[in-house]
């Protein structure tokens, strides 16, 4: 099946617009050719693409010049769909799971539901800062119109959080903590109330970032000395601390320690941030004595045969007007240098920069 209104961009030598990364925190619009439909694949039209904290960490620390584009929170509508394909149709407005969409599906890590282990991927397939993108058919998503395009790209950064607090297997009426208001602390609050917590508390070092936190059903900003911040979660726990905390941020600090010392002894701590590689600041002691469980989630995947982008569309879906909160910038792709300057600028006030083609 094949759509008829976007065949013109199949001739032969047909290109697109891309947004491609051209030495440190430089990034260009070239064009590069359309993805080739292949069986089993679909072809979808980009509609919204979110910038990545990876994307940002590529974008001020490599000097690297891409002829592919990145870019992986994505909505879009399929205008294509290759030989053998039977769950999409043309026409269908979708989000892409880019790891499910390039993994092998057979290996038994794909078997077990986490495709991020996939012993076997299959690149290139695509990448969201362009105008098409190619993925596989179990990789795609429908969207329900209560999913816009906007909501729609945040879908993958979203289901990062539900992995994370269904790991974690957060238990109703439980109290929370979210160290980081970025898009992921942002996600993973969203997701921990959603799941039944009966208080969050987050943790923001910007003032957008906490706005967005409380217009997002925070309990409260925990203060920013650490020592105050802590005495707030332990009196309102009646001494006892958080029954779990989840660490956003990543990097260089000493997030990790922080994070622990939030939580009562037995509690949970998932680790959701990304740290530097060589990063050895981890004091191991403090948790230890108090046989705190550690959570390492990494992206997204099927749990108890329940995908996370599926529990993520269901969410905003339901609730998409509220975490809509965090999506502070739309630009156009080619205006992606901008976009990529707004997103590292926090003085902007910006949380998820997004880009449309």
């Amino acid at each position: 099946m094949t759509s008829t209104s976007e065949l013109a961009h199949r001739t032969e030598g047909a290109s697109m617009r891309a947004g491609l990364l051209d030495g440190l925190r430089t990034m260009k619009v070239a064009r590069i050719p359309v993805p080739d439909l292949l069986p089993g694949t679909v072809i979808v039209k980009v509609a919204s693409v979110g910038i990545c904290g990876s994307d940002l960490h590529a974008y001020r620390n490599v000097d690297a010049h891409q002829s592919f584009p990145s870019g992986h929170e994505l909505s879009g509508t399929v205008v294509e769909t290759g030989a053998g394909v039977t769950t999409v149709r043309v026409g269908e407005r979708v989000t892409i799971d880019m790891v499910l969409g390039t993994a092998c599906g057979t290996c038994e890590y794909c078997k077990l539901g986490a495709p991020i282990h996939c012993r076997a991927r299959e690149f290139p397939f695509g990448g969201g800062f362009a105008e098409y993108v190619r993925t596989k058919e179990v990789g795609v998503f429908p969207l329900p119109d209560a999913v816009d395009d906007r909501l729609g790209a945040i879908v993958e950064p979203l289901a990062v959080g539900v992995h994370a607090c269904r790991k974690m297997r957060i238990e109703r009426g439980s109290v929370g903590v979210v160290v980081g208001a970025g898009t992921i602390g942002l996600s993973a609050l969203a997701a921990a109330l959603d799941a039944g917590s009966e208080r969050v508390y987050v943790v923001a070092r910007h003032a957008a970032q906490a706005r967005a936190a409380l217009a997002m059903g925070a309990t409260a900003i925990l203060p920013a000395d650490r020592a105050e911040a802590i005495r707030t979660v332990e009196q309102a726990t009646g001494g006892l601390g958080a029954h779990y905390a989840i660490e956003a941020v990543g990097g260089t600090a000493d997030t990790f320690d922080y994070t622990c010392q939030f939580v009562r002894p037995l509690g949970q701590v998932a680790v959701l941030g990304a740290f530097d590689h060589g990063f050895k600041s981890i004091e191991i002691i403090a948790p230890h004595i108090k046989e705190l469980t550690i959570h390492l989630p990494n992206c997204y995947g099927s749990i108890d045969g329940q995908h996370d982008f599926a529990l993520a569309i269901d969410l905003l879906a339901r609730k998409g007007g509220t975490l809509r909160a965090m999506i502070t910038h739309d630009l156009s792709l080619d205006d992606i240098q901008e976009a990529f300057r707004l997103a590292c600028d926090k003085s902007s006030d910006s949380i998820k920069v997004q880009v449309h083609t």
